[in-house]
């Protein structure tokens, strides 16, 4: 016998079913779409306007249909017929027992809904650079994907999560330069804090040289203004990085001053990594797996695990992929030199509406040439992720989804019109950029190069202290309640990161992130809690329900609890992470509104009390699923 995955799913086709056999003895044959009701419209809407294009026999077919379908509907208690739209209304004591099996029969894993072509799927997600720690951006970033992964799997795709070590480019050579200069100083910090404190003084000091050598050559007034004001803020810069550590920055910028050429030094760090001389890649890779680290560590408190570490050097440099790449793309005709460095054309294939077409890049889009190869022989990372993701479906999936700030939305534009005009046109076609916009919080302004940013680790922290202070409010005691603020205060960061739109920006308001009374992850829990503490207290009392128990004021209740399957497949298959922290928020009101105005446990008569405990069981089933989708850890007690 079949799985019972979805009970909503066995309503709708009953209603569409219905519907169709109505239309089919008027004498039409027409395609029958059963959607959500709006609010306050009932449970189910069928729209006639849609279905057909006049008006009045919408209406007239509308009124028609809903009679002669009627008679075919189990799981239907009402139908109201409002001109062309056929409202229905659930009935809860026949529908009540099939939901119940669904959630009964899946348990923790209620939500499972498998696609009926199920795909690989390789997600990259996070791929912070190595060089300083993982701030509210990374951690926004990290919270989508692994979301996304989550809801990929209880879609029933084979996913595979993959983090880049971006360990080839300029920034990496720049820490390890000054990883170098500091060797013998010991730090009792995180060790992804001590390399971004590294990496800040020594782009800083060597920043602060460099326009000190151009002010010394600038010729006109306004150049020499221009760089006098340039410098004085990389110098204010400079004051804060010694304020945080004097010895450390002491002993970087002596070093740096006694450098013929401190830059020349961090190119050819940079240069000897990508040939993968010995010295080069002991230096670069002890201070990457430091700061890879301090990542891990970061990572384990949100709960978020990758499935491999992909280190750019192996994936695509020292491979020679990125050589193989450079090669073919120099035939597409796309690819030329200039002032010794090497170019692709990618706006001239995008001047083919064809191409835009097909690859989903809107008419509106600029794009504009690719630097492939600098002058001095260096690749850029935009060319090595054109041989990474051949790389990535060289693996065999079908699809791979990079999540990635939209401020990359160009470069990932133009790596996959390379992927194109090298003659990979399905990668092309099935690359996908899920772009985010950034997270701010009042008052804070970041920047990795000066090492002003907030770091994730101090966000996680304040989330747990603030998420502590009010559960001791609400007379928690702290001491016994540690792991219960940190699961609030996690999942406050969590359900903060999903509920907006990743299109949209990110405003983070301590306000709402903790509010426990309205869309919060505190507020989800919250109604958690409290369903699992009615079932703790119904001592003599067996959920059960049985045909007939449940009536009118249960019906929104478990029309959401059987819904949360299909919201789950849609969420997953429109790749809308937020779709689930909006339905948990939306089951947590219905809940707290049903808590607040029915009794459960003294309802009479018992078999009434079993079936409301029942629906209480499948709201803390539903609850705990999605808020496990989220990578939100139920707390046992509040």
């Amino acid at each position: 016998m079949a799985k019972l995955y979805s009970a909503h799913r066995v309503l709708v086709e009953e209603v569409r079913r219905a519907f169709q056999a109505a239309l089919r003895d008027i004498g039409l044959e027409h395609e029958v779409l059963v959607e959500r009701a709006p609010g306050g419209r009932g449970d189910l809407t069928v729209n006639f306007y849609r279905i057909l294009r006049d008006a009045n026999e919408a209406v007239k077919v509308a009124a028609e249909a809903a009679n002669r379908a009627k008679s075919s509907l189990k799981f239907v208690r009402r139908i109201d017929v409002k001109g062309g739209f056929v409202n229905l209304y659930i009935d809860p004591g026949s529908y009540g027992p099939l939901v119940w099996s669904a959630v009964k029969e899946m348990g923790e894993n209620y939500g499972y809904n498998p696609h009926p072509s199920p795909m690989r799927v390789l997600i990259e997600h996070t791929s912070a650079n190595p060089v300083h720690p993982l701030h509210v951006g990374h951690l926004r970033n990290c919270v989508i994907g692994d979301a996304l992964a989550r809801l990929l799997m209880a879609r029933g795709h084979r996913v595979e999560t993959h983090f880049y070590v971006d360990d080839v480019g300029l920034q990496v050579a720049y820490a390890a330069y000054g990883y170098e200069k500091a060797r013998g100083l010991k730090r009792r910090m995180k060790p992804d804090h001590y390399v971004g404190l590294i990496y800040s003084v020594v782009y800083t000091v060597v920043n602060v040289q460099e326009l000190d050598k151009r002010r010394k050559s600038a010729i006109s007034p306004e150049e020499r203004a221009r760089i006098d004001r340039e410098l004085a803020d990389w110098l204010w810069t400079a004051k804060e990085l010694m304020e945080k550590d004097e010895e450390l920055f002491t002993r970087i910028s002596e070093a740096v001053k006694a450098e013929e050429d401190p830059v020349a030094r961090i190119y050819e760090i940079n240069r000897a990594y990508e040939r993968r001389e010995e010295w080069a890649v002991k230096l670069v890779r002890e201070v990457t797996e430091l700061c890879i680290t301090g990542f891990k560590q970061t990572l384990n408190r949100l709960g978020v695990r990758f499935d491999y570490w992909d280190w750019e050097s192996e994936v695509t440099v020292w491979n020679g992929l990125t050589d193989e790449v450079l090669r073919l793309l120099k035939t597409t005709g796309y690819v030329r030199t200039s002032e010794g460095a090497l170019i692709f054309d990618a706006q001239s294939l995008a001047a083919d509406n064809g191409v835009r077409a097909e690859l989903g890049i809107p008419r509106s889009f600029a794009v504009m040439p690719l630097t492939l190869v600098r002058s001095d022989g260096t690749t850029l990372y935009a060319t090595r992720d054109i041989a990474y993701s051949i790389w990535k479906f060289r693996r065999g999936v079908d699809r791979v989804i990079n999540v990635i700030a939209v401020q990359q939305a160009l470069v990932q534009v133009q790596v996959r019109l390379a992927l194109y005009a090298l003659g990979f046109l399905r990668e092309a076609r099935n690359l996908v950029h899920y772009s985010y916009e950034m997270v701010s919080l009042p008052g804070a302004k970041m920047s990795g190069r000066r090492g002003r940013y907030i770091t994730a680790d101090e966000l996680i922290d304040e989330a747990i202290k603030r998420a502590g202070q009010e559960l001791v409010k609400r007379g928690l005691e702290l001491e016994a309640g540690r792991e219960v603020a940190e699961r609030v205060g996690i999942g406050a960061v969590k359900y903060a990161m999903l509920s907006v739109s990743p299109s949209k920006p990110l405003t983070f308001s301590w306000d709402k992130v903790l509010d426990f009374e309205r869309n919060s992850g505190p507020f989800i829990q919250y109604a958690y809690v409290r369903a699992r503490s009615i079932l703790r207290r119904a001592s003599g009392l067996k959920p059960e329900l049985r045909e007939g128990a449940l009536g009118e004021e249960e019906r929104r209740l478990l029309f959401l609890v059987g819904y949360f399957p299909e919201l789950v497949a849609e969420a997953a298959d429109r790749l809308k992470v937020e779709l689930l922290p909006h339905y948990l928020n939306e089951l947590a009101l219905a809940f707290n509104k049903y808590y607040d105005e029915v009794p459960v446990i003294k309802a009479k008569p018992r078999e009434k009390a079993e079936a409301r405990l029942a629906l209480v069981e499948m709201v803390a089933t539903t609850l705990e699923n999605g808020m496990r989708l989220m990578g939100v850890e139920a707390p046992h007690w509040m």
